[in-house]
C-alpha cells in the first residue's frame, strides 16, 4: 500500500501523529526515496557497463555496427593492399596510429556509458593488429619474400602467419580482460581458426608436406577446444561470451566431418547414414545448449541426406514419400509430448551434459 504526503498530513490533523513526527517522517521518506533512486540509477548504469550486450538492436545500434563493419573491412583489405603507396614502414605507422585512435576514442565512449560504440571500436583496434604485425615482420626480414601481399593472409595456409594470429589472439584477450565486451571474442575466434590451419606446416617443418588428415586432426582439436570453452562459460557470465565460440567451433567441426568424407571417399550409404545421425545429433545439441548454429548445420546435413535418398535410392519409389510422411507425423507427436514435459527433460539433459 502506498501513502502520500496528504495522507500523513491528514493523520497529523486527526491527532494520530504529532506535528514533530509528521515533519521527521516526511523528511526521512524524502531522503530515503532520493537515496533509493540514486542507487537504482547507479545500478542500471553499472549493469549497462558490465553487460553491454543486453541492449535492443535499434537504428542507433545499426549505425554503430555498420560503421564498425566498414572500419574492419577497410583494415582487412583496402588499407592492406595500399602498402605499395605507403610502403611497409608507412603501413606500420598507420596501423599504430589507427590502433591508438580506436583505443582512445573507445575508452572515452566507454567511460561515458556508451559501451556499444566503445566496445566496437575496441574490436576495430584488435582488427588492426594482424596488418601491423605483418608490416613489422616484413621490415625486420622475418616474413618470407613470397608473403608479399597481406590479402594472401585470408587465402593461403602458411606457417609464417602464426605470429600475426597469436598477436591478434593475445591482443583480443587483453582487451577482453579489461573491457567486458563479448564481441571481442569474434576476432579471437577468427584468428584461432586461421591458427588451426597454419600451425600444421609449422609443426612439420621440412619433414614432409602436411596431408589433409593432419589438417583435419588439427581443426578437430581446435574445434573441440573452442566448444569446450563455450560450454564452460555458457550462461555463467552476465554477457554472452560463448556465442562466437559456438559458431566457429561448430562450423570447424562440421567442416572436419565433410572433409573426412571427401578425403577418404566415403561414398556409400553406411557413411551417409552416419552423417545423417551426426546431423541429427547437432540438432539435438542445439536444443540442449540453446544455440541456433547447431540447428542450422544439423538441418542442412539431415535434409541433404533426405534429398539424396529421394533423388537417388528411392527415385522411382511411391512408398518412400509415405514413409517420410509417417516419420514426420511421429516427430510431431514427439514434439507434443516434449512440449508437455520440456522443462523436466531439458533440466535432466543439461544436468547430464553440462553438469548444472
Amino acid at each position: 500500500m502506498n501513502f502520500t504526503e496528504k495522507d500523513l498530513m491528514l493523520a497529523q490533523k486527526n491527532g494520530i501523529i504529532s506535528s514533530e513526527i509528521f515533519i521527521d517522517l516526511l523528511n526521512y521518506l524524502k531522503t530515503l526515496h532520493s537515496n533509493d533512486t540514486a542507487k537504482l540509477v547507479q545500478k542500471d548504469y553499472q549493469k549497462e557497463v558490465q553487460n553491454p550486450t543486453q541492449v535492443k538492436f535499434t537504428m542507433e545500434n545499426f549505425f554503430y555496427y555498420f560503421g564498425a563493419f566498414i572500419i574492419i573491412n577497410t583494415m582487412g583489405w583496402y588499407m592492406a593492399n595500399s602498402f605499395q603507396i605507403f610502403g611497409h614502414g608507412g603501413l606500420l605507422a598507420l596501423s599504430i596510429i589507427y590502433f591508438i585512435i580506436f583505443t582512445i576514442i573507445g575508452n572515452l565512449l566507454w567511460h561515458k556509458g556508451k559501451t556499444t560504440p566503445g566496445g566496437l571500436l575496441y574490436v576495430c583496434a584488435v582488427s588492426v593488429i594482424p596488418i601491423g604485425v605483418w608490416s613489422m615482420l616484413t621490415i625486420m626480414g622475418i616474413m618470407p619474400d613470397e608473403y608479399d601481399k597481406y590479402s594472401d593472409f585470408h587465402i593461403f595456409v602458411r606457417s609464417g602467419y602464426i605470429l600475426m594470429e597469436l598477436a591478434t589472439v593475445l591482443g583480443g584477450c587483453l582487451f577482453l580482460k579489461y573491457r567486458k565486451f563479448p564481441l571481442l571474442t569474434l576476432p579471437i575466434c577468427y584468428a584461432t581458426w586461421y591458427l588451426s590451419m597454419d600451425i600444421v606446416p609449422l609443426c612439420l617443418g621440412h619433414i614432409q608436406d602436411p596431408t589433409w588428415g593432419m589438417r583435419n586432426f588439427a581443426s578437430l582439436v581446435f574445434s573441440l577446444i573452442m566448444l569446450g570453452f563455450a560450454l564452460k562459460y555458457d550462461r555463467k557470465t552476465e554477457g554472452d561470451y560463448s556465442g562466437w565460440l559456438y559458431i566457429f567451433g561448430s562450423t570447424m567441426l562440421w567442416g572436419v566431418i565433410i572433409s573426412l568424407i571427401n578425403q577418404f571417399k566415403l561414398y556409400n550409404e553406411a557413411y551417409y547414414f552416419t552423417f545423417a545421425l551426426f546431423s541429427f545429433a547437432y540438432m539435438f545439441i542445439s536444443v540442449i545448449v540453446k544455440r541456433k548454429v547447431f540447428m542450422v548445420w544439423g538441418a542442412i546435413g539431415f535434409f541433404g541426406y533426405l534429398s539424396r535418398l529421394a533423388y537417388t535410392i528411392f527415385k522411382d519409389s511411391s512408398i518412400f514419400p509415405l514413409i517420410l510422411v509417417l516419420i514426420g507425423l511421429e516427430i510431431i507427436f514427439i514434439g507434443i509430448y516434449y512440449a508437455k514435459n520440456c522443462d523436466k527433460i531439458e533440466q535432466k539433459l543439461r544436468k547430464l551434459i553440462l553438469n548444472e
